[in-house]
């Protein structure tokens, strides 16, 4: 293989940090080496990024013509400038940014229209790609690259500025954060993130990351080696509608799974019009979402998952075991008399958020779920590091059933 040069751009590890970002449970096609870099496939070419200090360093690997014809490669929000028929307030406080959570605030899928923040002067901020990143010229960078990145990690997005309002609004939110810097929601592609997250049901880690690597080796199309490894695209719907496609896919260990994968695949590609679900991105929030829970195996959790991580709904926020455990102890008192989660409470949790946290509550959910992730993975492995000290079992409360959105990774744990 040729050598190739690491090219990289600034960007401050509070806007974002790879490790948590990459490891959260978003997507599941990242990997991280023995040198610290992250491998995955984004936009049908197969990257190798690091982070160091204020700088994303990367590589990128693929056919010659692979930036110019995939179908992953995203439709940018960046470079859009059309803002008619979309939020046209530009002198907004508190209380009006967190009212549009009431409403069904709009999305494009070139460019967020949502407010990102109200400053304490009442003057919104429109947050410049350029405050952020800025392409060194020791190494050309590949503009095209570049605006994949940008656009991957929604780098648009001022996270500081909303850490800080997030704080202002929620002191326990203020408590966690300052451990929990540069996590953001990743823009991936829509048919990789719904049917990744219909393998997440019931699943853990590892074996959710297995039947989507099955699914690009089997029905995706060869990207390159590296480091020895063979990548591929992850696949069209198209290939996954042949008659045998369920059977094949519980061949390979997918389970009631693969009859959810084969429907949704025949009745988006034969149902739907052309490009259906990117459309959703245009569509609010409420009507997106009530349109992926019309597909077989996609319901309320997995529909906000990829509303909040591939469709532009920033304010989609997954309510699962560690949100409604989060909520009970730390926000909705009345929760502990509740005897489980139902369609109602579920809703009044997101909206209850959406109240607080404003417009990107999706974002800010995301940051105290990670944190209660790593809260709860290190006081099991000090429970285990004790009980086998003490030679006793390991303690029975490492068994919680954990999410169908945001995966906890710990290699064996199960989600629901």
């Amino acid at each position: 293989m040729a050598a190739y040069v690491w090219k990289h751009f600034n960007c401050n590890k509070n806007q974002l940090c790879l490790d948590t970002v990459l490891n959260c449970g978003q997507s599941f096609r990242w990997k991280k080496n023995d040198q610290g870099e992250w491998l995955g496939v984004m936009a049908g070419m197969v990257w190798r990024l690091k982070q160091a200090n204020d700088q994303i360093l990367y590589q990128v690997y693929g056919p010659s013509n692979s930036k110019h014809s995939t179908r992953s490669a995203p439709v940018s929000k960046l470079n859009d400038n059309a803002d008619k028929d979309e939020i046209k307030q530009e002198h907004l406080d508190f209380k009006n940014v967190d009212s549009l959570v009431s409403k069904d605030t709009k999305v494009t899928g070139k460019r967020r229209k949502t407010p990102l923040v109200a400053t304490s002067t009442k003057t919104f901020k429109k947050f410049k790609i350029e405050d952020v990143v800025k392409v060194e010229n020791e190494v050309k960078c590949d503009e095209h690259e570049v605006q994949l990145l940008q656009d991957y990690f929604q780098l648009d997005v001022d996270l500081e500025e909303l850490y800080q309002h997030w704080s202002l609004k929620d002191p326990n939110f203020q408590k966690v954060a300052a451990a929990f810097t540069g996590i953001r929601i990743l823009r991936q592609d829509p048919t990789e993130n719904l049917l990744s997250f219909v393998c997440s049901s019931n699943n853990h880690i590892s074996r959710i990351s297995s039947m989507v690597e099955k699914l690009c080796l089997h029905y995706g199309n060869f990207i390159s080696k590296v480091d020895n490894i063979d990548y591929y695209t992850f696949p069209e719907f198209s290939c996954l509608c042949g008659d045998d496609v369920e059977a094949k896919l519980r061949q390979l260990g997918f389970g009631y799974r693969a009859k959810f994968i084969a429907s949704i695949a025949r009745n988006i590609t034969q149902e739907k019009p052309a490009q259906w679900l990117e459309s959703l991105r245009w569509k609010s929030y409420s009507e997106a979402k009530a349109e992926l829970m019309t597909l077989l195996g996609v319901g309320a959790k997995v529909a906000d998952c990829v509303c909040l991580m591939s469709l532009d709904k920033p304010g989609a926020l997954p309510v699962d075991t560690h949100v409604w455990q989060i909520t009970r102890k730390n926000y909705m008192a009345k929760l502990q008399t509740a005897k489980s989660l139902t369609d109602k409470l579920y809703r009044e949790i997101g909206d209850f958020y959406r109240s607080l946290w404003g417009p990107y509550a999706g974002w800010a959910h995301s940051v105290l779920f990670t944190a209660d992730l790593r809260h709860n993975k290190e006081k099991n492995t000090e429970e285990l590091h004790t009980s086998t000290e003490h030679c006793l079992k390991p303690n029975s409360r490492g068994k919680n059933r954990s999410p169908n959105h945001f995966v906890k990774h710990t290699k064996n744990k199960k989600v629901c």
